[in-house]
């Protein structure tokens, strides 16, 4: 796993916390990535360590460790995240516009890639 990866992992363990708990399907999305990402037993004990304590947007994802692809990929998971069981609810709805303006988005360009992964979720889903 790069670094990216791994900085796109740990932000979305905050993103998964939004709700105020790190459950289902949420956590097997998180395993998924660290699966697609080649993550070494390593690299999986340390994000599921970062895992286990409350994340939060501002104070757990380094924007500026991203480049601007970096965070158009953090920003699509992340809005597929929000989508994982099936539903967007306004919280979950208010956390992707957070993260948008914290991963210095435009409107548009934020409501572009959140289109894109909504249909991907759907995709999913069956």
């Amino acid at each position: 796993m790069t670094p990216v990866e791994k900085t796109i992992v740990k932000s979305l363990v905050a993103v998964a916390w939004s709700d105020g708990a790190l459950a289902e399907p949420e956590s097997g999305m998180i395993d998924s990535l660290l699966w697609a990402f080649g993550a070494s037993e390593e690299q999986e004990a340390e994000i599921r360590d970062f895992a286990k304590k409350k994340r939060t947007i501002k104070g757990d994802i380094v924007a500026k460790a991203l480049d601007k692809e970096g965070r158009e990929l953090l920003f699509a998971h992340a809005a597929l995240l929000t989508h994982a069981d099936g539903k967007q609810t306004p919280a979950e709805a208010k956390l992707l516009k957070t993260l948008a303006e914290h991963l210095e988005f435009s409107e548009e360009d934020a409501q572009r890639i959140a289109e894109h992964a909504k249909e991907r979720a759907k995709g999913m889903r069956g």
